[in-house]
């Protein structure tokens, strides 16, 4: 009798360390915020800014390690359960499929192509007359998350470091329960206003263009080949942060950041 090979299935009931690591990050910041009286459920633009938040304006004059911070702020615990929700579905597949290091490096250097996006779309869709675009304040963790379903998608076309060596037919695949997760992350920046598409966009291509880095080559997993992906994903990752801070005007940034920092000392 003739055999159809199948896919093969992610583990169930079970949450991979360095996912669980990922959760306890995002969730431990929000619970310091909360020791520290930020409210729970909806805190302010100002709060978010003062913790780290990814304001375009901070961001495109010195701050940018605001598109590191930003990425584990969340505006309050219905942000917070909705993007931990959808991380519980991707992460475990991404580590599945390529390892705990490669999933890690996905997360992060795709999570900060998806802050340069947000900062760059917030500057383009800006005038000196209304700079609303650079006083949007930018939080959470679901560009990353899009990184890591971006590089599932890779996944599709090159076969997975940890399944190189497997028919096409028995690689893994993407399951209707993380199709479903990541929709509804899509669909929120449909349905809720004030949604950030441009990170989900910028982290879905920037994790795309990551996964496939750590794609190539499945077979070379000497310390020479691990070094040369990193590397490759670091230099992709500072090429993106370096070309959004040496764009645009940036004395009119700082005269407009002084302007905000001056209000805000005098208390208006």
């Amino acid at each position: 009798m003739n055999t159809v090979p199948t896919r093969q299935p992610l583990p169930r009931h079970r949450l991979p360390i360095a996912t669980g690591v990922l959760i306890a990050l995002n969730v431990g910041v929000w619970l310091l915020q909360l020791a520290n009286g930020v409210s729970p459920t909806s805190p302010s633009s100002l709060t978010l800014i003062a913790w780290g938040g990814d304001l375009p304006l901070y961001t495109l004059t010195g701050d940018t390690w605001r598109l590191f911070t930003g990425m584990f702020l969340h505006v309050g615990i219905i942000h917070l359960a909705l993007n931990m929700y959808v991380l519980a579905f991707t992460a475990p597949q991404v580590e599945y499929e390529f390892g705990t290091a490669r999933m890690l490096g996905i997360y992060l250097a795709g999570g900060l192509m998806a802050s340069c996006s947000s900062v760059f779309w917030g500057e383009m869709r800006s005038t000196p007359t209304d700079p609303i675009g650079l006083l949007t304040v930018g939080v959470g963790a679901s560009g990353a998350v899009m990184a890591l379903f971006g590089s599932l998608l890779a996944g599709l076309v090159l076969p997975t470091p940890r399944f190189a060596d497997l028919p096409k037919a028995q690689q893994p695949g993407i399951h209707k329960g993380l199709i479903q997760a990541v929709a509804i992350n899509v669909g929120m920046g449909f349905l809720i206003k004030g949604v950030d598409n441009a990170a989900h966009v910028g982290g879905l291509l920037g994790g795309l263009a990551v996964g496939v880095i750590m794609a190539i080559a499945p077979a070379a997993v000497d310390a020479r080949a691990t070094l040369v992906r990193f590397v490759a994903t670091a230099a992709l990752t500072a090429a993106c942060v370096g070309a959004l801070l040496h764009g645009g005007n940036r004395e009119g940034l700082l005269s407009l950041r002084a302007e905000l920092d001056a209000q805000k000392a005098s208390g208006r």
